[in-house]
């Protein structure tokens, strides 16, 4: 028996933005299916996250049907699970449709009962537990498994109270496990260091092959009689889904292998991983100042392919211009990030780095609070504060020593509104308006 376990493709996912990111997402997909169909697989396996987002658009779905018709064509069934990207709270999801149209068979808890050539189903409650079968040479295989589900629901519904192995047989989870998330901490990427919805021990013994997907990162190891396996996604994740890292350590760069990314063929239940060839993501950080920097990102560039992602994350004592290391990393994409510490000396006191509030009034900051909401919902609450503040600093003409206003601690937000005026200067008289702020904007006192 011989298969492919595919994970995370995250098809329509316009990666920063960049649409030719989601052409790289569906070409990665395409890629494993082929070698797949190339090895001669009998059947494919798809361990959730097909799709980015649970409406993948026409264009992606229109992809998705394309690349499926491959093995589909080559009367080779696949399998597939929805993930916590893809899956849906409506009766109807993108899977469906392609299960409709035959190019895979949905396996899971569902409303209806299914039974096909690939599909039998078992009355669960009010459920159906839709399990996968095939057959080879008189054998057959069971595939079970089920969509994402968060803690909660887990834990109100232990897994192995749902499935219970008769025979060789698969187990397909999208779900993040505790123990294996706290093994992989440091190659993770940045965002799925607390993904995991489950401890070891939950999940059910007896199945040779558990298929799992959700992280990132492709891992193995063994669980009961079985062995357990995350492909990682097929495509880089982000930047601490890195294929290389550069620390700078005073003298020079220290670099730092990350993860592959690919599949696996799985062959009488050996796991081989398949490597896919995508974009490099490249992690560069260094303290250092201006000249130094300078002088060794230019050489560092050099060993950078110019299709590569980078992101550099630079630390410095003293400002200075980062515009020229766009040009020092002649890069695809590049990401500046940069931190700014100010050390103190010897008996020197550290100096803060000026706060937003040191240059604006407290009228403005207000302003500009107001002004920020999406859509300016609050346009009629700024022009009123602009009428109705005194943006001049408060002066008496008969008291040379007239009192700075104090803080008196934070007021609330009527209170501060009624005093804003008073604070900086003599309050206004505001113009008599119409009803509403459109009349009163047209001229209409």
């Amino acid at each position: 028996m011989k298969f492919a376990h595919i994970a995370d493709a995250h098809l329509g996912y316009e990666q920063y933005r960049l649409p030719y990111r989601a052409a790289e997402f569906a070409e990665a997909f395409r890629r494993a299916v082929e070698i797949s169909v190339r090895e001669d697989v009998d059947f494919i396996l798809i361990s959730g996250d097909l799709f980015h987002q649970s409406r993948p658009s026409p264009e992606t779905l229109k992809e998705a049907i394309e690349i499926l018709s491959i093995p589909r064509d080559r009367g080779i069934p696949v399998f597939a699970i929805e993930g916590n990207h893809d899956r849906t709270q409506r009766r109807i999801s993108a899977y469906h449709l392609l299960e409709g149209l035959g190019l895979l068979n949905l396996v899971g808890l569902r409303d209806e009962e299914v039974e096909n050539e690939h599909l039998r189903s078992r009355r669960l409650g009010n459920k159906f537990l839709v399990r996968g079968i095939f057959e080879k040479d008189g054998g057959s295989i069971e595939i079970h498994g089920m969509r994402y589900m968060s803690a909660a629901w887990l834990e109100k519904n232990p897994l192995d109270k749902i499935f219970k192995p008769k025979g060789d047989a698969i187990l397909m989870l999208h779900q993040g496990i505790k123990e294996l998330v706290e093994d992989m901490m440091g190659i993770l990427p940045e965002s799925q260091r607390d993904y995991f919805e489950l401890r070891l021990g939950d999940l059910p013994k007896g199945y040779l092959y558990y298929a799992l997907g959700h992280i990132h990162k492709n891992f193995e190891t063994t669980y009961d009689i079985g062995k357990l396996v995350y492909p990682g996604s097929l495509q880089r994740w982000d930047f601490g889904d890195y294929e290389i890292r550069y620390r700078w350590d005073g003298r020079a760069f220290k670099a730092r292998d990350g993860t592959r990314k690919g599949f696996y063929i799985v062959e009488d239940w050996n796991p081989r991983f398949v490597e896919l060839n995508v974009r490099p993501f490249v992690d560069i950080r260094i303290e250092a100042d201006e000249e130094t920097a300078k002088r060794e990102l230019e050489r560092l560039g050099k060993e950078i392919p110019t299709e590569a992602f980078v992101r550099l994350d630079l630390k410095w004592e003293r400002p200075f211009d980062v515009s020229a290391f766009y040009s020092l990393l002649p890069v695809r994409y590049l990401y500046v990030r940069t931190r700014f510490e100010r050390k103190s000396g010897k008996g020197e006191k550290s100096r803060e780095v000026p706060k937003v509030e040191d240059y604006f009034l407290p009228i403005e900051l207000k302003a500009i609070e107001l002004a920020g909401v999406k859509k300016l919902r609050n346009v009629e609450e700024v022009i009123e504060l602009f009428l109705e503040g005194e943006w001049e600093p408060k002066e008496n003409s008969t008291d040379e020593k007239a009192e700075k206003p104090k803080e008196t601690g934070k007021k609330s937000e009527k209170e501060a509104k009624k005093s804003l005026g008073e604070s900086y200067g003599k309050k206004k008289t505001p113009q008599k308006k119409g009803k509403d702020l459109l009349t009163w904007l047209g001229g209409e006192r």
